[in-house]
């Protein structure tokens, strides 16, 4: 006999519509997230910006080589004629991760490039940062919050620039490991969870091996715990859960020699220190019965800790922080440090580029502050001071602008759930109620609600679609250097194919340190110095033999070993005047070179106010190797101007490009 037919037990194996919502909320966030990132794929699979050539390069090495050829490569083609020990002077993270997609990749049966999969690497991880800020929006709040949370880490300009598609960096990773490093520490605290972390403190290597700044969320742990203990919230979870993830954290981004030999012993990891000593103190305050044990483990704790800083100082292993570092700290310091100063990402963000790269988590996210703080939980604690300390490091470099965006986003959302409620309950005839049964009178009635929603349903549909300038900004090599232009200018491109294929295998090329890893890895040419500025001594030699006479400059390359030289700048097509009279290449950043020289800008360049633009002009200006090389084949039109920077005498002109603006010299040294 057939069994009857159940309608309830059918309706209960159909998945609930919250587990339905869930699921494509997840999809959306992603979806949304990757298709933005991958926009720049229209101009080709290009990598932008510089360092992302030098970490294609390196992944290109692991892949023929090996993951553990990695720690023993002697990079010859860089800082010639010494060469790079990649190991010690970079990290592993990126390379390792790319290589690793791109192994998967071909083990599906994908047929991509390396270029491809590289390029494509920095989206992917950009889209599930953003689902995991859903996961953390859901965890501290509620599932509203972590899709708007999502949502907003998804389509915020600071988070696109450095997780489109293309910009295969620290960062691109970095973030990743961040945001996961994170939201296993939320984790662990709300459900005192031991493996949730261990995840977090696995994630916290991941990304101390990939970022320089990933000593940021090493420290906003130590000083969110240092907090917990000063305002009366420390538990033992909280010394739990802080000792395994900084322990396994340190024990694994040890194994990276750069980490180990920067970071490891040094005031970097001071404070995560003093936080776990005073962790420790505090519980066996608390949880040591005999008043004598206590003694004697405050006593071993002081010791320790103590001595073996004042060892450490004494034998002068306690690294020092970096002058990048002290300058997010102090930017006030930073013009006393003229190769700092110059990288144009360090420099101090207008308010009108803070609120472009923020902009609507600018206003909400205080407000999600507001109710986490007077909530009071661990982890809303904990997501404030993310706020607040990555607020004002954004505020201080333009890199770090970025560094705002994950809990700013996760607030924001929450602020937007705070708001929202109540109007929506009244839209929706809702009468929420007190713990107590008690209804809570909401004072606005339901046209007054609907007009809130709408309101702010339309401020957060601009939000949402303000990522459309930095989506569609073509990669920096196509743009040559970032020339106003779009893709209408191909120089550097041209350039870099022609020394590829014309300049022998043997060349050593001199040129201003931006475009080394373009030279190097589209090129394959040996270079000199290149965007890792790891020799300030070289970097100088450069720009004195830039901003010096011909006999200087060829004593300085020959030093180094120069066959070639390459410059680049920006005329105006039309009147071969410097583009939008200041230039976008070496003329405008020899200020840079001159003061890196020590030298006097007054001595070379010369602004007219009235007009807004700058010339070489000068005492000194005439007699530049730099300015030379720029400026001699436009001699003629500019002596209509009254500046007459004369020919190279020593250099010989085998490459210009369409544009006339990547130039290729020959050095010719005079025998004997």
């Amino acid at each position: 006999m057939p069994k009857r037919f159940n309608i309830k037990a059918a309706l209960k194996r159909i998945p609930r519509i919250s587990n339905i919502i869930k699921i494509a909320s997840v999809i959306l966030i992603f979806t949304l997230a990757l298709g933005i990132r991958l926009l720049p794929l229209k101009y080709g699979a290009w990598l932008t910006a510089y360092d992302p050539y030098f970490q294609y390069r390196v992944t290109e090495y692991i892949v023929e080589n090996g993951f553990t050829a990695w720690f023993t490569w002697i990079d010859e083609m860089s800082w010639y004629p010494y060469g790079r020990n990649i190991a010690k002077t970079s990290y592993p993270g990126v390379p390792f991760t790319g290589a690793f997609f791109y192994m998967l990749a071909k083990s599906l049966g994908i047929n991509a490039t390396l270029m491809e999969v590289c390029v494509v690497v920095p989206a992917i991880l950009g889209a599930l940062s953003a689902v995991l800020a859903y996961l953390i929006g859901r965890e501290v709040e509620d599932e509203a919050a972590g899709i708007f949370a999502g949502l907003l880490l998804a389509t915020v300009p600071a988070f696109i620039g450095r997780t489109t598609a293309g910009f295969y960096d620290t960062e691109s990773v970095g973030f990743f490991a961040y945001m996961l490093s994170l939201y296993f520490w939320i984790v662990a605290m709300k459900r005192n969870s031991k493996i949730a972390a261990i995840l977090s403190g696995a994630a916290l290597a991941y990304m101390l091996i990939s970022w320089g700044g990933s000593i940021y969320l090493l420290n906003l742990y130590a000083i969110y715990a240092i907090i917990m203990v000063v305002v009366g919230k420390y538990s033992r979870k909280l010394l739990t859960t802080y000792a395994i993830t900084l322990g396994i954290a340190l024990f694994l981004a040890a194994q990276a020699p750069l980490f180990a030999r920067k970071y490891l012993v040094s005031y970097a990891t001071i404070m995560p220190i003093a936080a776990m000593i005073l962790l420790s103190i505090k519980g066996v305050l608390e949880e040591a019965e005999d008043k004598k044990a206590k003694l004697i483990g405050l006593a071993a704790i002081a010791v320790i800790a103590v001595g073996g800083i004042a060892a450490l100082e004494a034998g002068g292993r306690l690294r020092k922080l970096t002058g990048r570092v002290l300058s997010v700290v102090n930017p006030f310091a930073r013009e006393a440090q003229p190769l700092v100063a110059s990288v144009a990402e360090h420099r101090t963000p207008t308010w009108g580029h803070i609120f472009f790269q923020l902009n609507i988590l600018l206003l909400l996210a205080p407000v999600g502050i507001y109710f986490v703080l007077k909530r009071g939980r661990d982890n809303d604690i904990l997501l404030a001071l993310g706020a607040i300390t990555s607020a004002y490091f954004a505020a201080t470099m333009i890199r770090l602008l970025m560094l705002a965006a994950p809990t700013f986003s996760i607030l924001a959302g929450i602020g937007l759930v705070k708001i929202l409620k109540p109007h929506v309950n009244v839209v929706m005839r809702r009468t929420p109620t007190a713990r107590r049964g008690r209804k809570i009178t909401v004072r606005v009635n339901r046209g007054g609600s609907a007009w809130t929603v709408l309101m702010m349903t339309l401020i957060l549909m601009f939000a949402v679609v303000s990522w459309r300038d930095v989506a569609f900004a073509p990669q920096t090599i196509v743009s040559c250097g970032g020339v106003p232009g779009g893709t209408k200018y191909q120089d550097w491109i041209e350039a870099l194919l022609w020394m590829r294929e014309n300049l022998p295998e043997d060349a050593v090329v001199a040129s201003w340190w931006d475009y080394g890893y373009w030279i190097t890895t589209m090129s394959n040419k040996t270079t000199i110095c290149d965007n890792a500025t790891l020799n300030a001594t070289q970097i100088k030699l450069v720009a004195t033999a830039f901003m010096s006479n011909e006999t200087v400059a060829l004593e300085i390359f020959k030093k180094l070993g120069v066959t070639h030289v390459v410059v680049f700048e920006a005329f105006d097509p039309q009147t071969g005047f410097l583009l939008h009279g200041r230039g976008y290449g070496d003329f405008a950043k020899s200020q840079w070179m001159i003061r890196i020289a020590g030298l006097n800008v007054s001595d070379y360049i010369k602004y007219y106010r009235e007009q807004g633009i700058y010339t070489p002009q000068g005492p000194l200006a005439a007699n530049a190797t730099l300015y030379r090389l720029l400026f001699a084949t436009r001699r003629t039109l500019w002596k209509t101007w009254g500046i007459d920077i004369p020919e190279p005498e020593h250099f010989e002109l085998v490459f210009s490009s369409s544009n006339g603006f990547v130039f290729v010299w020959k050095v010719n040294y005079e025998e004997g």
